[in-house]
């Protein structure tokens, strides 16, 4: 099975302790004890990211007035077509709605505290479910109705804040790199005649699939005064500027897909691993010193699982494996005859002896975390082909899974990157995969652009600003 095939399958993710796709109904999974530890790890992560930067946590409730989601609806978009809308029992209750996104929510809290005399700017996040009625092409953890985990950043602003913006951008980077999921860093590009646009700019950090596409992690909206003029959130008169960051189940998914390289035998970073070491005893006798041993690893901080049910020994091992535990320890034999195996897998492990034990095991998982972070680096940037001009349908089988070229800012050159229809457009990368970064690589591993400006593959202006163009995960705007 594929990786992205298996991305999509119901029945792989529940095999893989992940989540049940089919409780309560179509669109709305429930985690599993082992899906949810994996993911309440990936979450944490950005929890520790956006405090350590000054933001405060709050616990806001999934429910949102109605009347603050059609006053947005009439002045900066509308998402009343993909709502669910609660009614009070005694018919007196205001109708709410089940939130889709922060930002009306938000404003409301905001303009309170200038009403109490808090000075902004402010900086908040919040980590909850949300509903959106998507009335086709369910799909777990990619497109439900009710998802969680929906984390989101928002930032308030008297002046311009591009700190702000590279910190939404490029923390979460560095964040994904830790967890050993690989990321671009683009802006999305707009039309010249979009009209009335939900935001001033987008950026995203997206991920280049092992099956050759690609799918969206994090976005990060510049909102301008939009929200502020509509629901008043104003300091000593002047509307506040708004920045939201956010990401969903999406980015859990895609990490599951960058995990399963082996649909039998996921391997997850050792940083969000629910099982950072699998003991697995050869014999049913041996599992009470696996246990022990299991017991003073857990004390050292090390996430160790024992796998010690009634099944023979490679069934044992195969129940190991499908919970992604990056190192394994084999507990062969019983007694003073018991000898201890260290490695990748079971039946690849060297002999360790018990002292210092623990200092092994955590060195072992760095090493195989940095490693694998370096695999999957190297991996993704082969994905990417420098090409000098828009791609044919000729050229897509020698296109992996994107294609960088120069594109200058030109309204006729941007629209037509736009209107073309061979690749989907990922969006202006920025960082190592921008036009010219050192260390950028093309599909056969050849340096990227050697130049600081190349001629735009539309009318051969020299720029230094490029595009990416892919295929972006089962029809991902």
């Amino acid at each position: 099975m594929t990786a992205e095939r298996w991305a999509g399958d119901a029945a792989a993710l529940q095999r893989s302790h992940i989540i049940n796709a089919k409780y309560p109904v179509s669109g709305a999974s429930g985690w599993l004890p082992h899906g949810y530890e994996l993911c309440s790890h990936v979450v944490e992560t950005f929890r520790r990211l956006f405090a350590e930067a000054g933001y405060e946590e709050l616990g806001l409730p999934s429910a949102v007035p109605l009347e603050a989601l059609e006053r947005q609806a009439g002045s900066i978009k509308s998402f009343l077509d993909r709502i669910y809308v609660l009614h009070g029992a005694d018919g007196d209750t205001a109708p709410h709605a089940l939130a889709s996104t922060i930002e009306a929510q938000i404003c409301t809290v905001m303009a309170q505290w200038l009403d109490e005399g808090r000075t902004p700017p402010f900086r908040v996040t919040s980590v909850r479910t949300v509903g959106r009625h998507e009335g086709h092409g369910m799909r777990p953890l990619w497109m439900e109705r009710f998802v969680w985990p929906f984390f989101e950043a928002q930032a308030a602003f008297v002046d311009e804040a591009d700190s702000d913006v590279d910190f939404m951008l490029h923390g979460p980077g560095r964040v994904c790199s830790a967890i050993g999921l690989p990321t671009v860093a683009v802006e999305r590009l707009q039309a010249p005649d979009y009209g009335r646009a939900y935001a001033d700019r987008r950026h995203e950090l997206v991920t280049l699939l092992p099956e050759g596409t690609s799918t969206t992690l994090t976005s990060v909206y510049e909102l301008g005064t939009r929200f502020s003029d509509t629901f008043g959130v104003r300091s000593e008169g002047t509307a506040l500027s708004m920045l939201n960051f956010g990401f969903s189940a999406r980015l859990v998914l895609a990490l599951l897909v960058h995990s399963h390289a082996e649909a039998d035998k996921p391997v997850y970073h050792p940083s969000v691993a629910p099982v950072q070491l699998a003991v697995v005893p050869s014999l049913r006798e041996g599992a009470e010193r696996a246990h022990a041993l299991a017991e003073e690893l857990r004390a050292r901080g090390v996430r160790a699982t024992v796998f010690d049910d009634r099944r023979g020994h490679a069934a044992r091992v195969a129940g190991a494996r499908t919970h992604g535990a990056p190192l394994f320890l084999t507990v062969r034999g019983e007694g003073a005859d018991t000898v201890l195996l260290l490695g990748e897998d079971a039946d690849t492990g060297k002999p360790v002896v018990e002292d210092g034990l623990a200092a092994r095991v955590e060195a072992e998982l760095a090493a195989l975390g940095a490693e694998l972070l370096r695999t999957r680096e190297r991996d993704h940037r082969a994905r990417v082909r420098d090409l000098a001009g828009f791609p044919t349908r000729a050229d897509l089988d020698g296109i992996p899974a994107a294609a960088r070229l120069p594109l200058c800012t030109a309204d006729a050159c941007v629209s037509y990157a736009l209107e073309q229809d061979v690749l989907d457009v990922i969006g202006r990368p920025r960082g190592a995969y921008a036009l010219g970064a050192d260390g950028a690589e093309g599909a056969d591993g050849a340096a990227g652009a050697a130049a600081a400006t190349r001629p735009c593959a539309h009318c051969g202006t020299p720029t230094g600003s490029a595009v990416l163009l892919g295929r972006k995960f089962r029809g991902e705007k």
